[in-house]
């Protein structure tokens, strides 16, 4: 097998109340509530599939929540998440947080953005570039979504905002003024769409919304007229093949479409989406991706290039990592 460990990584997916490793969840319960967590939980089996996405989501409110709720959670899960990412050498990553959720779990807010800079400078001087997403909950009414835009547009440590949830029923079209505020101050905007829906719900957000960055989007195999929409506008694909096997928007990882849209000229990223319930990291997946779908070093290399094109960077930066991975070589 490739070591991809010293390899200059790229992630544009990843779900901070959903990125801690497993070992620093197991001991956060039993340090705050005394509660004996099983070393390894039972989504960790390769064959185990979630009913559905509300079984998925509600393994954040028996497992997240109550940690968060503790007074040093926020604390202990950002600084969980940003060791993840020096140790597998990811020099660039795009986090998306819910502030929400913070507000409900009776938190500081203030505490938290404060946590999060002194985590983000952190990482920087061990050469990872941390940008900051604000999730936005489609579920939820548009006046939540446009009261969080307003709030934190300002925020230095706010890259853009990202709609998240159950795609079914509850389009990305009527947050339009949410995006548009948000692209007035500057912040870039990106969706999950495609992941539980049709290639229609991609062909919408492009067309439609402008939006040049897709979360999962594996949906889009099924049209070509999309994957030609995705192709001429240079639209990023964030896919998650681990994610989307274990929640079975794929059949299976092998017919997992990321090399197939790969191949049709699509700009596909590789990313762990929610590390702690499926089980991988960003380098586990493209470990994966190199055994069971005979993916090369090219390819992964690729991927990653596309990451980091991608990437809110100066374009110094840019050019340096770009070159670092042109020069890397797996040992």
């Amino acid at each position: 097998m490739v070591n991809l460990a010293t390899m200059p990584k790229a992630e544009l997916h990843l779900h901070l109340e959903g990125a801690a490793r497993w070992s620093t969840v197991r001991a956060a319960h039993y340090r705050h509530y005394g509660r004996e967590l099983p070393k390894a939980p039972p989504w960790s089996a390769p064959a185990f599939r979630f009913r559905d996405f509300a079984m998925f989501q509600g393994l954040f409110k028996q497992y997240i929540h109550p940690w968060l709720q503790a007074s040093s959670g926020y604390a202990e899960l950002i600084r969980d998440v940003v060791d993840g990412l020096l140790i597998q050498n990811i020099r660039y990553a795009e986090v998306v947080c819910v502030p929400s959720l913070v507000e409900r779990h009776g938190a500081s807010l203030e505490r938290f953005w404060d946590i999060l800079e002194r985590e983000i400078d952190r990482a920087r001087v061990q050469q990872c570039i941390i940008r900051v997403f604000v999730g936005l909950m489609r579920t939820h009414p548009l006046d939540e979504a446009l009261d969080w835009v307003k709030r934190t547009r300002t925020r230095p440590i706010v890259a853009g905002f990202d709609l998240l949830g159950d795609e079914v029923g509850y389009p990305a079209e009527p947050f339009r003024l949410a995006f548009d505020l948000a692209r007035e101050a500057g912040k870039r905007v990106k969706i999950h769409a495609g992941e539980m829906t049709g290639p229609e719900s991609i062909q919408m957000a492009v067309e439609t919304l402008g939006i040049t960055q897709i979360g999962h989007g594996t949906s889009a195999i099924q049209s070509p007229e999309v994957v030609a929409l995705l192709r001429d506008r240079q639209v990023t694909l964030e896919m998650c093949p681990t994610s989307n096997e274990r929640l079975s928007n794929v059949s299976c990882y092998q017919d997992h479409p990321i090399l197939a849209l790969d191949d049709l000229g699509v700009l596909v990223t590789v990313n762990s989406d929610d590390p702690t319930f499926f089980g991988t990291t960003l380098s586990d997946e493209l470990s994966r991706l190199m055994v069971e779908r005979q993916a090369t070093v090219t390819d992964v290399k690729r991927w990653t290039q596309n990451a980091f094109r991608r990437a809110i960077l100066a374009e110094s930066t840019r050019l340096q990592l770009l070159a670092e991975l042109a020069a890397w070589r797996p040992d």
